[in-house]
């Protein structure tokens, strides 16, 4: 099975975070305090029983304590699908999301990825984990292109130069043509013919990125919707009785679909339109 290189990166970028969780957990921090105490304060428990017990012995087994709690940290499969969870959340900040709309229907997205995650994590079989884990790793993809979308539009939404030339730019048209016809001068007229050309691009341009957006508006509620759908096929797949092969393949196609077709939208998206700057291009 392939991974998407959103959870490579994430999930890269998680295993550290889990190994840094396990090096600096408060556990630990009890464990190496108390072994370093114990050492100072009470090097020989046992002088008569165990001569051999000193205060190396304490901070050995501090040591020891220390590497079994790392362990269970590192080997915990909850800790590890809360460690990614967090990092994708961290990546795709809600809060970047002002428009109030747009930002309610990511926080509807990231409320089914996190459920998703719970869900996966809690099948009864380690067949159906695997059967489900491919089509949850994909959802990554799929809140994530929700996530640009979300962006984009309202970048689109805020646009004032964008704004404006919606305004404008018919009226202004409509004035050259008319200027354009009423002009007898060859040479003014030729200047027309050029200036009408661009401006009717311009125009053009204009429509053709509106209907894109009204596409991608579209598109956002019709994904998030097919979200909602997806969980709901996850939680009959958890709760069969038997390994349903089935389902569990159609789930993958239909996400593998959503995330191919959000992520050719996003696509021609940017090649007309850089939200960032703001304006055709």
């Amino acid at each position: 099975m392939t991974t998407d290189p959103i959870h490579r990166e994430i999930e890269q970028q998680a295993r550290r975070a889990i190994v840094q969780r396990a090096l600096f957990r408060v556990e630990n921090a009890f464990i190496i305090a108390g072994a370093l105490l114990l050492a100072v304060f009470f090097p020989q428990p046992f002088p008569q029983a165990l001569p051999w017990f000193g205060a190396w012995t304490w901070l050995a087994l501090g040591a020891v304590g220390v590497a079994g709690m790392v362990i269970a940290t590192l080997t915990d499969k909850q800790e590890a699908t809360k460690a990614v969870a967090d990092m994708f959340h961290e990546e795709h900040d809600p809060g970047l999301i002002k428009d109030n709309e747009l930002k309610a229907k990511y926080l509807r997205a990231l409320e089914y990825y996190d459920r998703l995650q719970e869900v996966a994590s809690q099948m009864k079989s380690q067949l159906l984990r695997e059967r489900t884990g491919e089509s949850v790793r994909q959802m990554e993809e799929w809140v994530a292109n929700i996530y640009r979308l979300a962006l984009r539009l309202q970048a689109f939404r805020a646009d004032g130069i964008l704004n404006r030339d919606r305004q404008q730019v018919p009226q202004a048209l409509r004035d050259l043509q008319v200027r354009q016809r009423q002009e007898t001068n060859p040479a003014l007229r030729e200047q027309f013919d050029a200036t009408v050309t661009v401006k009717r691009q311009q125009y053009e341009n204009i429509r053709t990125l509106d209907a894109l957006m009204q596409k991608a508006d579209l598109q956002l509620d019709n994904s998030i919707a097919a979200l909602g759908t997806a969980y709901s096929q996850l939680l009959l797949i958890g709760t069969s009785r038997e390994i349903d092969n089935t389902a569990a393949r159609s789930l993958q196609e239909s996400v593998r679909d959503e995330v191919a077709s959000l992520q050719d939208l996003v696509t021609s998206i940017n090649e007309v339109y850089d939200y960032r700057t703001e304006g055709i291009g």
